[in-house]
């Protein structure tokens, strides 16, 4: 009976003290008690902590739950190939970087004489963007600014009138 006892309170020493598993793009792991997968971000608690936390589900592979159930977040983006840049993904959304190392300020804009249609001047602006957030081994950007400035008169924006200016901060995994 002694035994039974002692096994019942391992049993619930070890569960109390079972963690959730967060596993990162970066290779790292933090353990700690998840409390919410809401929205672009995990809500956390470390181990030993009662401060909660938040990192951005882009920087997440996957968690392990104290259950032993395994959820998968995010995929790693692949930013080898030709249109790697492609991949970068841009934001306006801080959470999308909580967790990230910010590794630099990138910037993308457009001549103001140019053959280019308005909006075709905007995807070149964010191409340029993601191309230099590529350079620098960066996944996400977050934009800072996105301004279009136009010349001469501002309802007549057509081919070569208007200039895109896009800045934002680089972040990697």
């Amino acid at each position: 009976m002694k035994n039974f006892i002692l096994l019942c309170f391992m049993l619930v020493a070890l569960n109390l003290s079972a963690q959730d598993i967060l596993k990162l793009h970066n290779g790292s792991t933090i353990e700690c008690k998840v409390s919410s997968t809401d929205g672009s971000v995990v809500t956390f608690i470390y181990k030993g902590e009662e401060l909660s936390q938040k990192i951005s589900k882009i920087a997440i592979n996957s968690i392990k739950f104290a259950s032993g159930r395994n959820q998968v977040i995010t995929e790693k983006i692949d930013l080898s190939g030709e249109d790697a840049f492609q991949k970068v993904i841009l934001t306006k959304n801080m959470d999308d970087v909580e967790g990230l190392t910010r590794i630099g300020e990138v910037k993308g804009k457009t001549a103001f004489i140019s053959y280019r249609s308005g909006a075709n001047a905007d995807k070149k602006s964010e191409e340029r963007l993601k191309a230099d957030c590529l350079k620098l081994g960066g996944v996400v950007v977050l934009v800072t600014e996105d301004k279009d400035y136009a010349v001469g008169k501002t309802y007549e924006k057509g081919l070569g009138s208007s200039q895109t200016r896009m800045v934002g901060v680089a972040y990697k995994y």
